[in-house]
């Protein structure tokens, strides 16, 4: 899972296809995200009733922090997911602070609370491994956020972003530089898989071409730091033809500083930001959106869910719907709401209002 590229995506399309058609047909209509946004990426399917469970259920969540607005949003569909179902008496949520041993105290104490089920979206396979094989151990389901693939036990795994994320905006750049110039590539938070993804993405969209990648840095997938990181480096005098962001929280931040000093704008990558995309639209710069959904949060509880009914799911997925490209701009945009929106969403259009009133 780890080696996805854009090519072996549109294998996964092909075999989600075969797998509808010849797969068993309880696993199957399983919908976990609408509008194709969650692809199964494996023949391979969990039992029936195997974790099916009576009564009411408690669910444990083991996050590696909050820091940006996606992540709350994520959040926030995740518990809304829970709210509908009265099964679920106790959804326990927790979030590591970006710490490793806080989210290892975290996993442990949930164990040890007797849950019924985790999820669990660890900081890297390293951290998250151990976590994974403990609880599978105790014979609950243990639903995992991340493309980890063998690197940890999971009983289903959810996939988003990634290499796909990172070559999408890769790709838009080498074709906007014409294979040859200067990249300067804003990070997200060091030691993150997600984050290493990404960018492994983005520089296998580059080889072969003479762009080349003059300055990097981490800018934590937050508009403070990013601007920081971006203010630091226009001052620095480095040229730059492109600039390739994990994350358009920090892409927003960068615009702001070329515009307040006069910079002229150069091809920037982006996401399914509401924010950005605003300020896209204002600015008319060159870019393209990848979009890694929120509602993973929703799909991972609805996995969960699943489980404890006892019905079958197939053992891996992957979300990774086309970018959004300027010719798609105004489809996507939502003036009505605010900066904090991310998209596509699983929230209901009341509770998209009300939350994200501009």
């Amino acid at each position: 899972m780890a080696e996805l590229t854009t090519r072996a995506f549109l294998k996964i399309g092909a075999l989600a296809t075969a797998l509808a058609l010849c797969g068993p047909a309880r696993a199957a209509e399983v919908e976990l995200l609408p509008n194709g946004l969650l692809t199964p990426t494996t023949k391979e399917q969990t039992q029936s009733d195997q974790f099916k469970k009576a009564g009411t259920w408690r669910i444990g969540v083991s996050t590696p922090g909050v820091g940006n607005t996606w992540i709350v949003q994520m959040i926030q569909e995740m518990k809304f997911a829970a709210a509908q179902r009265k099964e679920i008496v106790e959804f326990i949520f927790t979030e590591a602070n970006w710490q490793p041993a806080k989210q290892v105290a975290d996993v442990e104490d949930l164990l040890t609370r007797k849950v019924d089920a985790l999820i669990l979206a660890p900081m890297s396979a390293g951290i998250g491994a151990p976590l994974a094989d403990k609880a599978v151990k105790t014979g609950i389901p243990v639903v995992v956020f991340g493309a980890f693939g063998k690197a940890m036990q999971s009983t289903v795994e959810i996939g988003a972003g990634g290499e796909v994320f990172g070559q999408q905006g890769g790709e838009f750049l080498r074709k906007e530089l014409k294979g040859k110039g200067n990249i300067w590539a804003i990070r997200g938070v060091a030691g993150v898989d997600e984050e290493t993804l990404r960018y492994n993405g983005f520089r296998k969209a580059l080889a072969g071409s003479d762009v080349k990648i003059t300055q990097e840095l981490f800018g934590d997938w937050s508009y403070a730091k990013g601007k920081q990181v971006c203010e630091n480096l226009v001052l620095s005098g480095n040229q730059v033809d492109a600039i390739w962001f994990s994350g358009a929280e920090m892409t927003r931040a960068c615009i702001d500083v070329f515009k307040e000093s006069g910079k002229p704008l150069v091809p920037m990558t982006g996401e399914g930001n509401n924010g950005f995309l605003r300020v896209w639209k204002s600015t008319g710069v060159k870019s393209v959106a990848p979009q890694f959904t929120p509602g993973v949060g929703a799909a991972l509880v609805r996995a969960t869910v699943a489980l404890l009914e006892g019905k079958p799911l197939y053992r891996t997925y992957f979300s990774a719907p086309p970018a959004i490209t300027q010719a798609e701009l105004d489809k996507h945009f939502r003036p009505d709401l605010s900066d904090a929106y991310w998209l596509p969403s699983t929230l209901p259009e009341a509770t998209l209002k009300e939350t994200f009133k501009r």
